[in-house]
């Protein structure tokens, strides 16, 4: 199955002054064993980040083709999809695997429209 891309034209570029590394990868697994320190190990083999997203809709109905977007397309945010996101490594928008951690995003007032704030988890971010 093919993954379904994020709306072209519907602004995609986060706030960076909300912009947070959550965590910059997959938490491990630990093992306690009854003499000696704990063993960890990957928990997966796919490199994964979360981060803290906001992004500013200029408009209501910018806004509202989000929540669209997240509703139907993505059937309640449950659903991967690709989009640009940003990286400060290169300072540029690649397209990766994204998702909307558990489907939620809230949304405030900005200027005349308003922001979507999520968990965005990326995959090979």
């Amino acid at each position: 199955m093919a993954l379904v891309a994020y709306p072209e034209g519907l602004p995609y570029k986060p706030d960076l002054n909300a912009f947070r590394v959550l965590a910059a990868h997959r938490k491990g697994h630990w093992s306690e064993f009854e003499d000696g320190p704990l063993l960890g190990r990957r928990s997966g083999l796919g490199r994964m980040a979360k981060l803290a997203y906001r992004i500013p809709f200029k408009t209501p109905q910018l806004y509202d083709q989000f929540k669209d977007f997240v509703e139907y397309t993505l059937v309640d945010g449950t659903q991967r999809f690709t989009m640009p996101v940003w990286t400060p490594k290169t300072n540029s928008y690649p397209v990766r695997t994204v998702m909307i951690e558990e489907g939620e995003h809230t949304a405030d007032p900005w200027g005349l429209g308003f922001s979507a704030s999520f968990t965005l988890i990326v995959f090979d971010w």
